[in-house]
């Protein structure tokens, strides 16, 4: 399996920074959501295909390792890759880096499990996810 990635790219605005002028650490985690609808729309994830198919993908953990700041102006790249899972859970890892050096901004990885629209974690696979993963040759 080669590995599926997206990279979306993000100018930083006034108002995404603090009065420090660097970007408010909350900001990020909306960078990489623009990044995983991004990686959907690429690769036949998209978050109405969930939920068109009777689910809900919640993120139910998130990690980042801060490396440095960016401000306004600066430019950043936000790739985002899937690591393959067991059972029914999306898990991402992420790095965004400055598009002027390549310097890493941060590292990061999300979890997300699926729940039924009445509200019900779905342990297992649900059928679009193993169709999907089929399709893209992802074996565990």
């Amino acid at each position: 399996m080669n590995s599926l990635k997206e990279i979306v790219r993000i100018h930083i605005r006034f108002s995404e920074v603090d009065s420090l002028r660097m970007v408010w650490h909350g900001n990020y985690v909306q960078y990489m959501e623009d990044a995983r609808e991004a990686f959907g729309r690429k690769h036949g994830l998209e978050y109405m295909h969930i939920y068109d198919s009777g689910y809900v993908a919640p993120i139910v953990d998130l990690q980042i390792q801060y490396k440095q700041t960016a401000t306004i102006d600066d430019v950043l790249l936000v790739e985002i890759t899937y690591r393959p899972a067991k059972g029914g859970k999306l898990i991402f890892d992420y790095i965004v880096y400055k598009e002027s050096d390549h310097s890493e901004v941060l590292t990061a990885n999300t979890t997300q499990l699926f729940m039924t629209h009445e509200g019900i974690f779905e342990p297992s696979c649900p059928d679009f996810l193993s169709t999907w993963k089929e399709k893209n040759k992802i074996n565990i």
